[in-house]
């Protein structure tokens, strides 16, 4: 994109020379939700192209097929300038040249000038992952799934079984995880099918999905 003008005494140098080569996008909008800055890595996120002048002018003014979805952040924007307190959004949209919908989090805080008088806001958007199932049992996820009950009639050894029979696991594939074996695996299934009340091997298909 090409250099952007914007007036040194809302932004820095220092923040400028910061933002521009940041790979997360971000951009500075004054009081009234009009750009006064918009880094490289915001501007191919929201797909303005190149070289279109963004200073002093607000989303649907540079593309007006993607400033509904920002209705939501001048909203927030006025609460951060009114408390002066930062906001975390989720914003799922058609974002990027693909123009794919994906869930980014905008992070919202209250921008100062030197003079430190309150000019608007700076925004950063960072991409929400998503994990599956598989990626919290490897442990690829940045959290920890617990299958965890209070007052339960059923072991936390029988708890985890369940949460892996209910996500379709095999009985083998529950066996692995669990460091048990295939017939280990069937006779706890069998323990918990008669506390829970279970007769029939249908029923039990139907409660827990098993995926022999």
């Amino acid at each position: 994109m090409s250099q952007m003008h914007f007036n040194p005494k809302d932004i820095s140098n220092q923040i400028i020379y910061h933002l521009t080569p940041h790979p997360h996008p971000h951009h500075i909008r004054d009081k009234v939700s009009r750009y006064l800055y918009m880094n490289p890595a915001m501007a191919e996120l929201l797909n303005v192209p190149k070289g279109v002048p963004v200073e002093g002018k607000r989303l649907s003014e540079i593309k007006t097929d993607t400033s509904e979805f920002f209705e939501g952040i001048k909203k927030q924007e006025e609460r951060v300038i009114q408390k002066e307190t930062a906001v975390s959004l989720l914003i799922t949209a058609n974002f990027g040249k693909e123009n794919r919908l994906q869930p980014y989090i905008f992070d919202i805080h209250p921008f100062f000038d030197e003079t430190g008088q309150l000019v608007g806001t700076l925004a950063e958007a960072r991409q929400c992952q998503f994990f599956s199932l598989l990626d919290y049992i490897q442990g690829k996820s940045p959290k920890t799934l617990t299958p965890s009950l209070l007052n339960t009639m059923l072991t936390q050894r029988e708890l985890k079984i369940i949460f892996y029979a209910y996500h379709a696991l095999s009985i083998k594939e529950v066996g692995e995880y669990l460091n048990l074996s295939h017939r280990t695996v069937e006779n706890k299934l069998q323990c918990i099918y008669e506390k829970m009340g279970v007769i029939t091997r249908k029923d039990s298909e139907n409660i827990f999905k098993i995926a022999d």
